[in-house]
């Protein structure tokens, strides 16, 4: 009977995240903001079109500081704590129409395990459908580093898988891992190890690391000054709008899209929400229509 029950527990845990009867993800990313106890998460999932039926994502840990949000209507997301974790759970079957995009926040102090004077965050990022590309970004707060390489074999290592690619965004250091066409159930188990820097009271070197912080960010202004829109998962209709924002010199009225598209005007109206939420635009109010920018790739 014992044994039962154990191996139903580990049956449980190693259960996919499952959308069930429901639309097919273009997109999922997760990213998580680490420090020496809490690991916070934010899951965004893109759908091909607004969402039906439901989500079910099992963790093995418990949760906290859960919220949802999403640009459309009539959904529900909620969480159940299990003995071997937690299950959140959304239902979509009310939404009729609106956005593709949801996102869940969350957090929890079990992923992360102090070891000496380190700490390893680690977690097995599933995606709960087929997706074309998926991303996990591991963030470590402001203060932390991570762990040098280690010159002989050992079980704590920077990062793995060792594919990351490490950045910064001039105050905190990431780790960023990408995958394309990943089949349901199957993931990334991701660790990063990492440690507390303390602050430096001698003057010579606080002027050293002021330097060392100035080369760093016009580094990642000049690494991303290049930065170019993946438009690999856009739909035609929204890389149709683009287009001719671009063709404009990055700017144009919202009725000049709605004219040059033939679209709707609550088409258009929806497609510039959608876009503006992902990122790729911003708008301006102007009279009785919009500005619509491309977003600058400084930003």
């Amino acid at each position: 009977m014992k044994f039962l029950k154990i191996a139903l527990v580990v049956f449980v845990i190693l259960l996919a995240p499952t959308i069930a009867n429901a639309t097919p993800l273009d997109y999922y990313e997760t990213r998580v903001l680490v420090d020496s106890e809490k690991s916070k998460f934010t899951m965004i999932f893109l759908f091909e079109e607004a969402p039906s039926g439901s989500l079910e994502y099992p963790l093995p840990f418990n949760i906290k500081d859960f919220e949802s949000s999403a640009n459309f209507r009539n959904y529900t997301c909620n969480y159940v704590e299990k003995t071997w974790g937690t299950l959140i759970n959304c239902d979509f079957s009310h939404v009729k129409e609106g956005g593709r995009v949801l996102n869940i926040k969350f957090s929890t102090n079990d992923a992360v395990k102090k070891i000496e004077n380190k700490f390893l965050f680690s977690s097995n990022i599933k995606t709960p459908q087929n997706v074309k590309k998926m991303i996990l970004k591991v963030i470590l707060e402001k203060g932390y580093v991570l762990i040098e390489e280690p010159e002989k074999p050992t079980t704590l290592v920077p990062y793995s898988p060792r594919d990351g690619l490490e950045g910064s965004d001039g105050r905190r250091i990431f780790i960023e891992w990408k995958r394309e066409d990943v089949e349901k159930g199957e993931g990334i188990d991701v660790s990063v190890t990492y440690e507390f820097v303390k602050p430096i009271k001698n003057d010579q070197n606080l002027i050293f690391l002021i330097i060392g912080i100035l080369i760093l960010i016009i580094t990642v202004i000049l690494g991303t000054r290049n930065k170019s829109v993946d438009t690999s998962i856009l739909k035609d209709d929204e890389r149709k709008v683009l287009d001719i924002i671009r063709e404009r010199g990055g700017m144009c009225k919202q009725r000049v899209i709605v004219r040059e598209t033939d679209f709707s005007k609550a088409k258009v109206s929806r497609l510039i929400k959608d876009l503006e939420e992902r990122g790729l635009i911003t708008t301006e109010k102007s009279g009785r229509s919009k500005k619509v920018y491309i977003k600058s790739e400084s930003d």
